[in-house]
């Protein structure tokens, strides 16, 4: 036999056997016997397939919530950093409204005075409880002397001690070196304010007999030409007549924080002492 009819003759074969399977199987299939089976092949595997349903829909869930709960992350993080940059701009925000608050206050100040002034910013301080200094960004180069009174708002600061080209030396009213002819305001009432360190003064030379209390203002009298008159040293927090001596005890707390104060004034006047 040929081989080309050897080929067709196994195909035909095997076409055949595959149709008679085929028949076969679909009248198995409409057999009682096998719907049994099949039946209680469903019903043994059915719970297990159930089961296997649940599951991947479960995994399914999970790794769907895997992705949401990464994706939620992600916002979550660029929301707090966008929350970071807005608290940043409302600091700054309120940074730049205080210091307009503050410059507005010095503009204020220099009127007052009435008197040529420069401006400064208080770049150090001297940690010392003694020697109570501060150091300012304007010397010798913005026509800042010795001598010369410095104003904050609110009050007198101290005055110039030491100059350099660019920077100069302020002695702080609390000082134990700082002293000054003041008065208290309500019944004009004179003594030396003097530098007790720390926050503290005192208003020395003050008899007994003058009539000073808790609570009044003590103004620079305007002599001895440092400070300007009628500036603000501070106010009397104790006044003490059970003394030894003819004269009493009266502290005085300064009028401005002088350990936070950032913009002050340079009077560029040295002698005050007939300065209305």
């Amino acid at each position: 036999m040929r081989p080309g009819t050897r080929f067709r003759t196994s195909l035909i074969v095997t076409a055949t056997l595959l149709l008679v399977i085929s028949l076969l199987s679909l009248g198995l299939k409409r057999s009682p016997v096998l719907k049994k089976v099949e039946g209680v092949m469903i019903s043994l595997t059915a719970p297990g397939l159930q089961g296997l349903y649940y599951v991947g829909r479960t995994l399914r869930g999970a790794w769907d919530g895997y992705f949401y709960l990464v994706r939620v992350q992600r916002e979550n993080a660029a929301l707090r950093s966008r929350l970071g940059e807005y608290e940043q701009k409302e600091v700054q925000y309120q940074e730049a409204l205080h210091t307009l608050t503050r410059l507005e206050a010095l503009l204020d100040l220099k009127k007052q005075a009435a008197l040529p002034v420069t401006g400064a910013r208080v770049i150090a301080y001297d940690p010392s409880l003694w020697s109570r200094c501060a150091l300012l960004d304007q010397g010798q180069d913005n026509g800042v002397k010795r001598g010369l009174p410095v104003l904050a708002v609110g009050g007198i600061m101290g005055r110039i001690v030491e100059t350099y080209p660019r920077y100069s030396k302020v002695m702080l009213i609390v000082d134990r070196n700082s002293g000054a002819d003041a008065m208290v305001q309500r019944t004009r009432v004179r003594g030396v304010l003097q530098g007790k360190g720390g926050n503290r003064c005192s208003l020395d030379y003050v008899p007994k007999s003058a009539d000073v209390q808790v609570g009044d203002l003590v103004l620079a009298s305007g002599l001895g030409g440092i400070y300007p008159k009628g500036m603000v040293f501070g106010k009397v927090n104790e006044a003490n007549k059970k003394t030894q001596g003819v004269f009493q005890d009266i502290e005085v707390t300064p009028a401005v924080d002088l350990a936070s104060l950032e913009e002050v004034v340079v009077v560029k006047v040295v002698n005050l002492a007939l300065t209305p």
